[in-house]
């Protein structure tokens, strides 16, 4: 097999266990020098999936909390660390979508194993549509069954990375609902690339509550 981030041929020993459906195939994309620059959260805050030695709050989410925030339990597979900012920069903003094969796997996974009678992904703007060409979240859970309930409000141009931390917080509500359904009693998973400060999950939940979601729980790539 070829890693798609080195190009290098790696072979992927498919074991009698696998063979024979007693383990799930590990269905690999990259090589083991490349996966071994990924860092996986073991353990993570229980609010927003910090990696951390507890699941005790963290601070920004006991912040988030004295801000009457219903927490999102949110859940993250790997840190944000050098390689993962690599990652993005090729997938997210080079486009390389070919890249959305080599974590898709690992999280619908993870996904599978959140309760939630509807999975919602972060949008992208229109601009970001007709510049990049994709939606960098549906793209990383192709193949999940998801609703676009939500859009990003048409002033909305520049893109969440541009901003510094203080301004992220401060933002106004980027969204608006694109399909008005009734969310009454449901449990909604919210799926994003990244969770930098929470606010644009905290945004969309907000909304998601105002549909009348039971509870908004939350997964992303990295944190």
């Amino acid at each position: 097999m070829t890693c798609r981030l080195c190009q290098a041929f790696f072979d992927d020993h498919v074991s009698l266990l696998q063979t024979f459906g007693f383990i799930k195939w590990s269905n690999r994309k990259m090589c083991h020098a490349c996966e071994a620059t990924f860092s996986l959260i073991k353990t993570g805050c229980i609010g927003c999936g910090r990696s951390q030695d507890t699941k005790q709050l963290c601070y920004d989410c006991q912040r988030w909390q004295n801000q009457g925030k219903q927490l999102l339990n949110h859940q993250a597979l790997y840190q944000y660390n050098d390689a993962m900012r690599q990652f993005m920069q090729r997938y997210k903003f080079n486009g390389d979508y070919v890249l959305r094969e080599i974590f898709n796997h690992e999280l619908i996974q993870k996904a599978h194993t959140i309760v939630a009678d509807i999975v919602v992904p972060i949008p992208v703007s229109s601009h970001t549509m007709s510049t990049r060409g994709f939606n960098q979240t549906t793209g990383l859970i192709s193949g999940i069954k998801y609703q676009p309930i939500l859009q990003v409000r048409a002033t909305q141009k520049t893109h969440q990375s541009q901003f510094n931390r203080q301004e992220r917080l401060t933002r106004e509500q980027p969204f608006t609902v694109k399909e008005h359904v009734s969310l009454h009693g449901k449990q909604i998973l919210l799926i994003d690339d990244v969770y930098t400060t929470g606010n644009t999950l905290f945004h969309a939940a907000d909304l998601l509550y105002e549909l009348g979601a039971k509870n908004v729980k939350s997964l992303s790539l990295a944190r």
